[in-house]
């Protein structure tokens, strides 16, 4: 009550002495001074709000003061500081205060990356993931949860915040707060993340996160939802040159290492589809070493959106990894088998000339195995007809133009089936 109501000092402080004033018996004694609370003009807490003194330390009489209080009061202050909206205060006083529950204010101060976007500085919050404060055993990073990251990813990428006090106040957001981060350091902080925390890095939603915010505008619309984009396919000259630096940029940033991407890569008119193709690098290393953790894999090729040549590339890669292939391909028909109403309401939203274009592109590897993907993406359409109107606008010339010599013979007689029904509706 004394942190978060505005009792008049004069009031405050006979609260106060009252209490003192109050025959504890011994073994009470040690509440004697509990409300010896510092007050909101107090000389070092008002120092520290300010950011005239960062460490929360001073000397008086020769002698150093800490600013140390007790969870309780720290936990008041946070909430009076949130509720007012002064979340550059609220980020010097959680760097600032010291407790004697370190477990408490640990956690209290790993909201501190979501309190900068709150105050617009999206860099410094990206930065801040990875940053032990005081010292204490792991960062922010070693103990976030998916959705955390998702939230982070889309905050950084628009320079916009959920409008609410936590994560999950997303239904509604604030627009524009400050400076996006830029491309080049929002996939450096993302990578690094996903290297300091196991559960994030085998986790399908983080990766298919990661990739969908590259692929997406950086206008975010109100209701919190991103505008995906079909990026320019690079050259392969440009293609080669990513890849030829990815391994090392990944195994630097695997090992902490806070690296500087090559400026003529990732800073020039290509950066997006730099950092675009290194994600993908990272997802493919990810899968030969993280794949028999992970329980799903359909969200990762959907989040792909409309851009089918870097999907393409994905895939290919795949090939020289047989073994893995075979791992993958049949993950991803359990995925279809499960999830045939994701998948379908997304082609609501997308419409036949996607639909078409994800068909082809399994159809023309001539891996049967990456075929059959495409085989059972036809079955679901043919199953569920009523609710894919659009089957009927499906580019039938360009299905029939996949020939026996190049499908396997099986693929083959199941695609002639599905052109057949296509063309009777």
């Amino acid at each position: 009550m004394l942190v978060l109501n505005d009792f008049p000092k004069q009031l405050y402080e006979k609260f106060i002495s009252f209490f003192q004033a109050i025959p504890l018996p011994p073994c009470c004694f040690k509440f004697t001074n509990c409300l010896n609370i510092a007050s909101w003009d107090h000389r070092l807490l008002t120092t520290v709000l300010k950011g005239q003194n960062i460490t929360g330390e001073q000397k008086k009489n020769g002698k150093k003061e800490f600013l140390w209080e007790v969870l309780t009061v720290i936990k008041a202050r946070t909430e009076k500081m949130e509720n007012m909206g002064q979340y550059k205060e609220l980020v010097r006083y959680l760097r600032a205060v010291k407790c004697n529950e370190g477990t408490g204010l640990r956690d209290l101060r790993d909201k501190i990356p979501f309190y900068l976007c709150k105050s617009g500085d999206f860099t410094g919050a990206a930065c801040s993931l990875l940053l032990p404060v005081n010292n204490l055993a792991c960062c922010t990073a070693c103990r976030l949860a998916p959705f955390q990251f998702e939230s982070y990813l889309k905050m950084f990428w628009t320079g916009s915040v959920p409008s609410g006090k936590d994560f999950q106040d997303s239904d509604k957001w604030i627009l524009n707060v400050g400076a996006p981060v830029k491309s080049c350091v929002l996939i450096k902080q993302a990578l690094r993340v996903l290297y300091s925390n196991q559960s994030l890095y085998r986790n399908a939603r983080c990766w298919s996160a990661l990739i969908t915010v590259l692929g997406s505008s950086p206008i975010l619309e109100q209701n919190g939802l991103l505008t995906t984009l079909t990026l320019r396919e690079p050259s392969s000259s440009f293609r080669q040159m990513v890849w030829d630096v990815s391994f090392g940029i990944l195994e630097e940033l695997r090992l902490k290492v806070n690296i500087s991407l090559p400026s003529n890569i990732f800073y020039g008119s290509r950066n997006l589809e730099a950092c675009f193709l290194l994600t993908i690098k990272a997802v493919l290393q990810m899968l030969l070493t993280d794949l028999p953790w992970l329980t799903s894999l359909l969200e990762i090729i959907l989040a792909f959106g409309k851009n089918f040549w870097a999907l393409k590339l994905f895939l290919e890669d795949l090939l020289y990894q047989m073994p893995v292939l075979h791992d993958i391909v049949s993950m991803i028909v359990k995925d279809l088998s499960y999830q045939k109403h994701t998948l379908l309401k997304l082609w609501q939203t997308l419409g036949p000339d996607y639909v078409g274009e994800l068909l082809c592109l399994f159809l023309s590897f001539r891996n049967s195995q990456l075929q059959s993907i495409g085989i059972f993406l036809s079955h679901v359409v043919i199953e569920n007809l009523n609710q894919c109107p659009w089957a009927k606008s499906l580019d039938i010339f360009r299905l029939k133009g996949f020939r026996r010599p190049h499908l396997e013979t099986a693929n083959h007689l199941q695609l002639s089936k599905f052109v057949s029904i296509l063309e009777n509706l």
